[in-house]
């Protein structure tokens, strides 16, 4: 599934390059060319991009939304299939410091 947006682009670039070379032998390898560079330079800006991990701001939507899923409280343990435990008690905390949660007990009232 990672290779699906560099090879969409990299296939987009040939067709394109391709078409306007007018399909002559000379335009498919220079479009084969630019396309395979352009494959390479996608994948590796989408590796760098998945190897840094959701930004903050998109695990405290999650947080919000998962808590919405379950009534408007959230205990660390919910966020278990995508944070740690303790990452995400540092999270919540984090939300409670800036007044858009508030810690009842174990968990966490939105």
């Amino acid at each position: 599934m990672r290779s699906l947006l560099p090879l969409a682009t990299a296939l987009a670039l040939f067709l394109l390059l391709f078409a306007a070379f007018r399909f002559t032998g000379l335009g498919a390898l220079l479009a084969l060319l630019a396309s395979s560079l352009l494959y390479l330079g996608v994948a590796s800006w989408q590796g760098r991009v998945l190897a840094s991990g959701p930004s903050r701001a998109a695990l405290e939507r999650l947080a919000m939304r998962e808590a919405w899923r379950r009534g408007g409280f959230l205990e660390p343990g919910h966020l278990s299939p995508f944070l740690s435990e303790e990452a995400a008690r540092d999270l919540l905390e984090g939300l409670a410091a800036r007044g858009l949660c508030r810690k009842e007990g174990e968990g966490y009232r939105f």
